[in-house]
């Protein structure tokens, strides 16, 4: 089933949050990024990856242009390169290493397997960007 034709992810709450299940966890490679939309809002998206086995999950748009590429970019290390204009943040943190190009990190999201499935804490509503507003 394709991404758009979801009207919703499974949900459960877990210690205060809510987190859904959003993939397989044979969907995830190791070293590579998948794009995970929410339907509520297509902004509503994360960029989940597998390094060295464990699961990290951030913030899909790029502060930088507003772009849904961070899934898509260059991995290197522990470290994720936007692919538009090189923006790269900690995999697990979402901190922008290059204080150059800017402060603005990306949101990093709870995420776990369980049953092979990956179940990743719902972004908010209120993330949605506030240049779109």
């Amino acid at each position: 089933m394709d991404l758009f034709e979801k009207e919703s992810f499974p949900e459960i709450v877990r210690d205060g949050k809510i987190y859904a299940q959003v993939c397989l966890a044979d969907e995830v490679y190791e070293g590579k990024g998948k794009q995970i939309r929410f339907p509520e809002d297509l902004d509503m998206q994360i960029a989940l990856f597998r390094m060295q086995g464990n699961l990290y999950a951030l913030e899909n748009i790029c502060p930088h242009r507003h772009a849904d590429k961070i899934f898509d970019g260059v991995i290197r290390d522990m470290t994720v390169m936007c692919p538009l204009h090189g923006w790269t943040y900690e995999i697990d943190t979402g901190e922008n290493i290059i204080k150059q190009q800017g402060v603005k990190s990306l949101r990093k999201y709870d995420v776990y397997e369980e049953d092979g499935k990956v179940w990743v804490e719902k972004p908010k509503t209120d993330v949605i960007p506030k240049w779109r507003k």
